[in-house]
Formats: structure tokens, sequence, C-alpha cells
């Protein structure tokens, strides 16, 4: 056959030599089945293997969460343990309602030592993720000891409260130090009304009693009949027989907090210029042989008050009783009854003597050395009150 002499006019197809249209058949015929697998069977193959692959994400994922079902019990337990010392610790921060009396607390907590406020300022709110920060500047100022008393006492407190940006300086009339810092006690945003976690809610699950899992509390039952299903029901069984309980570790339990309790006695103070030996002996001598106050001892009201403001206006003595009274009135008018033995001034003055005349009180204050020494101190009788 002579290709030369073959009019290649698709019009004139039917005068080919048969071998060539029989070629030519055969090619058109190819490109038919080919148009037609790309039309309409490569997408359907495409969905096949992409369908395969979710499949087996799918698979995959449910061995997970059967591996994690299979502690669901165990994860319940924890998160209730965990639920409870959130709970416990939040009951440390103070209610709306308790605040008044917790910023009360604070204020006698530095009174109680021994100090003098100077400023006691709220400095509003400040909002941190799920609690609310309560700052308080103060300014206070006494012996060093009482400041650790006051900071101790603050960590005595049955609700949370923090102390920082702490600055201490000495005073150039005295030697008395002023301290200031931020008070900082915390509230919980209030979330409304509290609902049951998804983690402890049961009824969504689906039951997998025939499965070989149960799950207390299930009440959904599975839209999929893998009876229908052979194939993948065989493969769900290998996957659950394969799977093991996701390890979960123990949870500690939270140890109980501890209150570090300043005690002053025989600590020497920093910001004093005494040094053991440059004053000889008897200074630490002195201190150790109980000259200084009780710093554990709780103070009254009449030592917030300097001893030059009290008025004594009389002294009263019942019958049959032989406990004589002095009637002290400080500058509010308001009449105080003492006793030998009660506390007055800011000075830890404790009354040994009571006369119709006057209040004999013996003081303790600072030597100026690091130590303590006793000072005499009185309040007359006063004359205008004098009958």
């Amino acid at each position: 056959m002579d290709l030369s002499e073959i009019n290649w006019d698709i019009n004139e197809a039917g005068g080919w030599p048969v071998p060539l249209k029989i070629s030519a058949g055969l090619l058109v015929f190819f490109l038919i089945i080919g148009g037609g697998h790309y039309q309409f069977t490569s997408d359907k193959l495409n969905d096949l293997n992409r369908e395969k692959v979710e499949l087996q994400t799918a698979i995959n994922s449910y061995g997970t969460e059967w591996r994690m079902a299979l502690n669901l019990k165990l994860h319940q337990q924890q998160y209730k343990t965990i639920e409870a010392a959130l709970a416990e610790m939040m009951r440390l921060m103070p209610s709306e309602a308790e605040m008044a009396n917790l910023l009360v607390d604070i204020s006698q907590t530095g009174v109680s030592s021994g100090l003098e406020c100077n400023l006691f300022k709220p400095a509003g709110k400040i909002t941190r993720d799920d609690v609310v920060a309560l700052p308080i500047n103060i300014k206070v100022q006494g012996m060093y000891k009482e400041l650790g008393v006051f900071v101790g006492g603050l960590a005595a407190l049955p609700r949370i409260v923090t102390i920082k940006d702490i600055q201490i300086s000495p005073l150039k009339e005295n030697s008395l130090l002023k301290m200031a810092a931020t008070i900082t006690t915390y509230q919980e945003i209030e979330a409304g009304e509290e609902q049951k976690p998804a983690l402890m809610d049961n009824s969504h699950l689906v039951c997998f009693k025939d499965e070989g899992l149960i799950i207390e509390g299930c009440t959904k039952t599975s839209e999929v009949k893998l009876s229908e299903f052979p194939e993948l029901a065989q493969r769900l069984k290998k996957e659950r027989e394969d799977s093991t309980p996701i390890r979960v570790g123990e949870i500690k339990k939270m140890p109980p907090l501890e209150v570090f309790t300043f005690n002053p006695k025989e600590i020497r103070d920093p910001f004093s210029s005494k040094v053991p030996g440059k004053y000889g002996e008897g200074n630490l001598d002195q201190e150790k042989s109980g000259i200084f106050p009780d710093f554990d001892r709780k103070k009254g009201v009449l030592e917030n008050v300097s001893l030059d403001t009290l008025k004594l206006i009389g002294t009263i003595k019942k019958k049959n009783n032989p406990i004589k009274w002095g009637l002290i009135k400080v500058a509010s008018g308001k009449v105080h009854r003492v006793k030998k033995g009660s506390y007055l001034g800011k000075n830890y003055g404790e009354i040994i003597d009571i006369s119709s005349a006057k209040i004999d009180i013996m003081e303790i204050i600072p030597n100026g050395q690091g130590g303590w020494e006793e000072r005499a101190a009185s309040i007359a009788l006063s004359k205008a009150d004098e009958k």
C-alpha cells in the first residue's frame, strides 16, 4: 500500500484501504473511551480516594476517642478533685459582702501592730482574667519589728492578701521607719448561674454496650447500622482490640498553706546602726533580759493614741472590791475605764499604779542603739475635771 497515493481528506475516508479504515476506527474508539472515562469516571475516582482518606482519618479518630472513653470515669473523678481544690482556693477570696470587713481587718492589723497609718487608700478594681484585683495603697510608720508583725499579720488573715512594691526608709527626726506598699486582695468574677460542665454530662454520649463499653448515663444509640457494613464493623472491632486506655497521670493533692509567723524577739533591726560588740555586751543582754515590748500581745484601743491626748478625769472603786479604776477621756470625748496592768499610748506603756491624782505608767522605748529601755510617764488628773 503506497501511502502517497492515498487521499487523506477526511471526506474521502470511504475510499481508504481497509487496514487504514480499521486503524482509524480503532483510534476513534479509544478516543471516545478515553474521553468518556475522563468525563465520567476520573472525578469519581478522585472522590473515592478522598473518601478513603477521610475514612481512615475517621477510624484513627475513633481509636483515639475510644482510648479516652475507656478512662472516662477516671477523667471525671479527677475533674471533681480539681474542681474541689479550685473551689477551696476561691473560698480564700473575699465576697463583695466581706470586702468591707476585710478592709477593716487590714487596717486593724496595722493598728494592733503598733504602726501609725498615714495613708490607706483603695485604688479601684483591676480585672485580670477570672479575678478582680483590689489594690490598696498604704503608708505607715513604726519600728522595724512592728512592720514585721504587720506583714506577718496580713499573711495570717483568712482571705488572700498580697503585699508588694514595698519601700522602707528611716525617718530623720526619730528612730522610726516609714513604709509605703501596695496591699492587694482578689475577688472572683461572677459568672452568673453555674452550668454543669460537658465533661460531667454523659447524657449526650452514644451507648456502646454492644461494643463492650458501659457508660453510665448515656442515652443515645448509634444511627449507623454496622450490620449493614460488615467490613467497616470488622475494622472498628480491630481498632478497639488494638486500643489501650490513654494513660492518666495522678493528680497530686495541694499541700496545706503554711503561714509564716514573724517572731520579732531577739531579731536584730537591720535599719539600726547597732553592731554587736560596738556598744558592749550590755545592750544585747538588756534585750534578752526582758526589756522589750511584747509583740505577740494584741494591742488595745488606747494604744493607738499618744499619751498627751489622754485626760484623767477621775477614779472609781467599787465597795468591797480592791480594784481601782481610772477614767480616761480621749479627744473624741469618749471615756474609757482602765486599771493597773492596762496599756496606754503608742510606746507600750503599762499602768503600774492609779491614785486619785494621777496614773503612773512605765513605757518601753527604743534606746537609739537597737535595743529598748524603760521610761516612766504619768497622766495627771485634769484640773478642769477635778472636783
